[in-house]
């Protein structure tokens, strides 16, 4: 809270949006670096205990994402795998995008270029 007790706007958050049965849609918003790294993992986690089909991560609105963020998606993409439950990054801005690629990341990820899509992909066909 400043002087004037206006509070500034968090840095990061997190969100989960309205998605099919089977679906978790977590949307993440702002910077996502190593102070928002725990409060990811744990949502992630969250999400897991669920035991969803599958958690669709939208990142449309994330405006920087740092080598935390790169490590959160990987763990969460490893631990979901492991339990069945398939793990999708969807609607990569630039700041998020360019780091995976540059460090061949975004190989591993099944990524879609909007929620949409990404909820379509999993739709029963």
């Amino acid at each position: 809270m400043d002087a004037r007790g206006i509070r500034p706007p968090d840095a990061y958050a997190i969100a989960e949006r309205p998605a099919p049965d089977g679906v978790v849609v977590l949307a993440l918003t702002g910077e996502i670096d190593v102070a928002a790294a725990p409060a990811v993992r744990e949502r992630f986690a969250e999400a897991l205990e669920r035991r969803p089909q599958a958690v669709v991560v939208d990142m449309a609105d994330v405006t920087f994402a740092d080598s935390s963020a790169l490590r959160e998606l990987l763990r969460a993409d490893a631990t979901m795998r492991a339990a069945g439950t398939r793990f999708m990054p969807a609607a990569l801005p630039p700041v998020v995008e360019r780091p995976l690629e540059l460090t061949r990341a975004l190989e591993l990820l099944d990524v879609a270029p909007t929620v949409d899509a990404a909820l379509r992909q999993l739709a029963p066909s």
